[in-house]
This record gives C-alpha cells, structure tokens and sequence, in this order.
C-alpha cells in the first residue's frame, strides 16, 4: 500500500489488485471533490443506516457525516494499514456514537456484526456506499459483504417484518418448541381455542445467529401476531432476540414456570415493553419488574384434561401402581450436587446451612435464609459475586432444601409403605419401608398411578414461593384424591378440605393420610370436587386464553 501525493496537497492510496494492474483509491487531482461528487450521487434520504465498504483515507466518509448527520455509519475495512494511513495522512474520522468501525473482520462475521447492528437501530432503511476503487482491488474481501448487504436493502426486509397484528379473532402464534414438556400442552391449547400454531424448533446448544434465523424465517411468511415461551427459552443472553422482537414491534409472551432468578435475573437485555411475562408463582412479581419487565402477570399452572381424567385401572396396572399413598417427584440429589459444584468452595458450606433453614422452615425467604447462614467473611465473598454466579449459589440451595423438605415429609409416612416413582437418588435417601420405582412416563403412565393411589401425596419444591405446582391440577383432574402442602396461592385455586387437603406442618401428614385411608367416602368426595374445579377453572385452555387475551388488550 503506496502514499502517493495529489496535486491539491493531499493524499491519495495506490496498490496493485488481484489482475496486477495498479489502482489508485482517490483523484490525484482533487480527492475532495471527487468525494462531493459521489456522495451527490449517492442515493440516500437522510434517515437510516449506511454501511461504508472501503475507508481509503475518508474523504467520502467525511462528506457523508456531513450531509447526514443524524445517519447512522458503519464503515467495514479491511485493513488496518489503511486506517492507520487514513488517521495520519487522510480525514481521520474517529469513532463516535454515529460512526462505528469494522475494520480486519472476516466478512462472513462483519455482516453478523452490521446484522445486528442493525437490529439495535431497529431495523431502519440500510444503504450501502461502496468506495469502488478499494472495492474493486480487494475484491475477495468486499464482494460477499456487498452481495449479502444489497440482498438485504433490496428486499427491505425490514418492511416485512413490520405488520398490524391481532387484527382477527383467530391468531396465529409463533411457539418456540425445544421439547419442553408444556410444549405440548400450550400447542393443543391454542389449536383447541381455535388459533393457528407455528412451530420454532430449537436447541439449548444453538447459537443466538441460529435462533434469529429461524424467527425470522418463521415471521416474513407466516405473519404470526406474536411469540409465545417457556422460562425464556429460545431468547439469548444478550438479548438479541428481543433486540428484534423490539425493533419490528413483534409481541413476545414469556410463561414462566421455574424460578426466573435462575433463568433471567443475570440477563437484564431481555427485558422489553413488547415482552409480556407471566409467572407461576406471584411471588416473583416484583422481581421481574425490577429487572425492567414493563408487563408482568400471575399465571398458575393448569391440567391437560384430556391426559389427566378418570381411567379404570386394569388389574395388571393395579399390580404395577396401586398404592395406599404414592409419590411422584425428583429426589433432587444430582441437580443439588450439579449445581453444589458451580459454587466457589469458601461457600458450599453456607450452601448446606441454608438449605437445612430453608428444609425446616420453607416460608422462610431465600434472601433471610442465604444471609443468616452466611459469616461475615462468607457474605464478603458472596457480595463480589457476579450475577450469575449468585444464581448457582441460590440454584444449589433452592434444589439441596427440597430434598431436604421433601425427604422429610415423606419420612412422617413411612408407616404407609408409600410408592415413590422418581429418580435413583432416592435410593441412597430412603428406608426398607417405602417401595420404589422408575420415573414414569408423564403421558403414559402418570394419570394411571394417579387413578391407582387412594392418597396422592406432595410436597412441593423450595423454588415455589408460593405457587402450587403441576400435581396439584394433574391429581384432581384425574378425579383423584391429593394431600399437599399448604402453599400461599392454593385458597385462590381450590377450596380447602373440600376439593384438595393440606397440611400446615409436617406433624400433620400421618393424621390426615390415615383419616383419609380410612374414610373412602370422604376421600371420593373431595377428589370429585377438585375435579370440578379444574374443568371448570384450571385447564391450560384456561391459562392459555388468558394470554391470549391479555396479549391483545396490551398490543392489539
């Protein structure tokens, strides 16, 4: 790359292209006028985005900042050299909050790098200015980033993107599928509301590039009026995604059914008007408007009826389920060591302490429990902590005290033999006296142990404040009958002692299993109406309507 003087006194560049022949960047007369004349004749309307190709010594670039100041310019070089060469010997312009630079990136990258860009500018009208003579002798380097942006301008994609939406009764809605077990449920829901489904399938291990992709692909042609998720799943950490959603006015419904401070808390960039989020537990209300959320809603978990209803246990299901109190739950144990193992070593001990305060009082909050059980060099550790790192520390305590919590309870029953169905953690945890088996499939097997116990019995994991969680619908639906903790939402959802029982504290447990053992007339009527209840309130057509409705009063 050669300086070589002008006659005006400047400067301009010359180098040898890829045919051997010399070509020389700017006029070696006048390069000042040379770039007045190409930015007059540059098609651009003031408003929008332009993408420079080829920075030379910036002249051209100088003279479009000048036009169009309230543009926003992205210049691509692609090399250094030149930018060095430009700041000493050419119009040096720097940086800026209009003017960013991407400069030895490769191009496949530098057009993921402008995509997003654009994103965050909202997608506004792209125009692309070309220094032909750089272009032209570099051509392996700008010819895929010119071909991918012009693609882009031509087709206006962002005019695409942007539609009227819940402009009929019956939507079309975007799902994020990535196999999550209220996928199903949330689909059949809406089909049987009379909605059209789109699905958007994806994995944990996709990239964010991924992701974008596909939702776009999925908006230009089938126009859905909004998306709609489980726990943020198929959003990225970044934010990128509602970055999109933002930009092209696209409404998001984010269903939350775990803990959010272990999904989203570390992640503050998803946080959008045009998401609307909805937690199972309404103690995570605030929580969710403290990261920024605009519009947070309480949404319960429901049943599917059409899975969990009255079956006739054959005989051999009988043999295979039949209990006088069955459980079905994790123990918890791997994810408590999985998430035990993220923690720095200086605190697993406070990990433990916490999980036994939590165990033992499980209205006690997560924040009172982590800091009473901290000493003060533990909470010196735990404060420098980042965001994430503090989720894994409360993920760990949250999954140690429900094995705890459970553990316990299920230990007040042992005199029953309860049938418990999970996972193989159980059997380092539990005694001779209590028969267990494998997990159970959730739509196969599930609604026939519920049928086949006379005393469904649950307790609850820690992460729910005071939300009920699925056994609670699944058990009534199934005209069965459920002992359960008493959680703070559960007198919204049921009425107590006639549609579901509860305990206040574990010395209840043994008292009410055997008076419901013993009672079969009781027992049957509560479980008919918990039944009642659920088809009549409590269904996920119910919950999913319920979006529905709020996602058009807010964005239709």
């Amino acid at each position: 790359m050669n300086l070589v003087r002008t006659r005006q006194g400047g400067y301009s560049l010359r180098t040898a292209g890829p045919d051997g022949i010399e070509k020389t960047f700017h006029s070696l007369y006048d390069p000042e006028g040379e770039a007045a004349g190409m930015v007059d004749a540059f098609p651009f309307a003031g408003e929008g985005m332009i993408v420079v190709l080829g920075l030379g010594l910036g002249y051209h670039l100088d003279e479009l900042r000048r036009r169009h100041p309230h543009a926003d310019i992205v210049v691509v070089e692609a090399m250094w050299e030149i930018l060095d060469l430009c700041r000493t010997h050419g119009r040096g312009v720097e940086p800026s909050e209009k003017v960013r630079f991407i400069v030895g990136t490769p191009p496949a990258d530098a057009v993921a790098e402008i995509s997003s860009m654009h994103l965050k500018a909202g997608l506004t009208p792209l125009a692309v200015f070309t220094l032909a003579s750089e272009t032209a002798a570099l051509p392996e380097y700008y010819g895929p980033i010119r071909n991918a942006l012009e693609r882009t301008a031509t087709f206006r994609l962002w005019d695409r993107l942007r539609y009227p939406k819940f402009r009929s009764e019956t939507l079309t809605v975007a799902l994020f599928d990535f196999g999550y077990f209220l996928t199903e449920e949330i689909a059949r829901s809406l089909e049987a509301l009379g909605h059209s489904v789109v699905r958007v399938r994806g994995r944990k291990d996709e990239s964010c590039g991924d992701i974008l992709g596909r939702a776009i692909e999925t908006i230009v042609p089938d126009r859905p009026d909004f998306f709609l998720t489980v726990n943020h799943l198929g959003f990225d950490e970044d934010g990128a995604l509602a970055d999109l959603f933002r930009a092209i006015e696209m409404p998001s419904a984010v269903w939350y059914v775990d803990s959010p401070n272990l999904v989203v808390r570390a992640f503050p960039g998803n946080a959008s008007p045009f998401s609307s989020v909805f937690v199972w537990d309404d103690s995570y209300l605030e929580t969710m408007r403290s990261i920024g959320f605009e519009h947070v809603s309480y949404l319960p978990l429901g049943a599917d009826e059409t899975v969990f209803r009255p079956l006739r246990v054959s005989s051999g299901e009988r043999r295979k389920f039949g209990a006088d109190v069955g459980f079905v739950g994790n123990s918890m144990a791997a994810p408590a060591r999985e998430r035990l193992a993220e923690v720095p070593a200086s605190l697993r001990a406070a990990v433990e302490r916490a999980a036994q305060r939590l165990g033992a009082d499980r209205g006690m909050p997560f924040a009172e429990a982590a800091e009473s059980a901290m000493d003060r060099d533990e909470r010196a550790v735990f404060g420098a902590l980042p965001e994430r790192d503090r989720s894994a520390f409360e993920a760990a305590v949250l999954w140690r005290a429900t094995l705890l919590y459970r553990l316990a309870c299920l230990r007040s029953i042992e005199e029953f033999r309860p049938c418990i169905h999970g996972d193989t953690g159980w059997k380092g945890l539990v005694n001779g006296k209590f028969r267990l088996g494998p997990p159970l499939n959730y739509y196969k097997e599930l609604p026939s142990f519920y049928n086949a116990c006379k005393v469904n019995f649950n307790a609850t994991s820690i992460q729910m404040g005071r939300a009920v969680n699925q056994r609670a619908f699944d058990v009534p639906a199934c005209g069965a009958f459920l002992l359960t903790d008493r959680q703070g939402s559960i007198a919204d959802l049921f009425e107590e002692g006639k549609e579901v029982v509860t305990y206040r504290d574990r010395g209840e447990i043994a008292d009410l299993a055997r008076f419901y053992l013993r009672n079969d007339s009781a027992r049957r009527s509560v479980a008919e109406r918990g039944r009642s209840r659920v088809l009549k309130e409590h269904t996920y057509r119910h919950r999913i309507d319920t979006i529905v409705r709020r996602l058009r009063k807010t964005y239709g």
